[in-house]
């Protein structure tokens, strides 16, 4: 639909908002922010009823459930650009998120005085801290290695039957350790011993997963000696 004016005028009146994540991004357990930029691109003042609804999503992009929906009414100066803040509290998604801890937020508006529309949506997910995994001395061939690994709970919230499995340096299957519960923003430090089997440069992988929080990953590249 038209609603009065080309396609390319409203790009001359009013610029397609954008969103950028603030600061080192969010993380989950705490707020999600985002800035929207909206810009007035005319040399009149312009009026705009902005819309957003906020998503968690599954990571084949397939929606799971709305979690929020705002509207807010904007004065733009001629040429003016207005950052909006936007935020998602922890509390607001904190019971939908999956898979890869996805959102995705939908912005639609309209100009009242010409009846511009403009929409864009962002996606974007929430981060994990990673796993912290340190040697505790040289790795040598055939011999033990005490490797220390740090994780911090990042939520407020007991994780329950967590689970932390390691795959590398010497090992021909996965281990597997059951840790139990984490308390509420707890630091866990748990110390596994490997022995490696080859010399060179070897890496070490492990993850951590807990019915409450998925996708926690770390990595070290460990150089292995062949003797002492």
């Amino acid at each position: 639909h038209s609603f009065g004016n080309s396609p390319s005028s409203w790009l001359q009146e009013m610029h397609i908002p954008t969103a950028l994540l603030k600061g080192d991004g969010p993380h989950v357990g705490k707020d999600a922010v985002l800035c929207i930029n909206l810009r007035n691109k005319c040399s009149s003042p312009r009026s705009v009823t902005l819309y957003n609804q906020a998503a968690a999503m599954y990571y084949t992009g397939v929606r799971k459930t709305f979690l929020k929906r705002d509207q807010t009414c904007i004065e733009l100066k001629p040429s003016e650009c207005r950052p909006l803040d936007w935020t998602s509290s922890y509390d607001e998604y904190k019971e939908h998120l999956v898979d890869h801890a996805s959102l995705m937020l939908n912005l639609f508006g309209h100009v009242t005085q010409t009846k511009q529309v403009v929409a864009t949506q962002y996606s974007f997910r929430l981060c994990t801290r990673d796993l912290v995994i340190a040697p505790a001395c040289d790795a040598i061939m055939g011999q033990e290695v005490p490797v220390k690994i740090t994780f911090q709970n990042p939520l407020p919230c007991v994780l329950k039957n967590s689970v932390f499995r390691f795959t590398g340096l010497g090992l021909q299957h996965a281990r597997v350790v059951n840790y139990g519960d984490i308390a509420g923003h707890a630091t866990v430090c748990l110390t596994e011993k490997f022995v490696p089997r080859c010399h060179g440069p070897q890496q070490l992988l492990a993850s951590f997963d807990c019915p409450q929080l998925t996708q926690v990953h770390g990595f070290a590249n460990i150089v292995v000696k062949q003797c002492c």
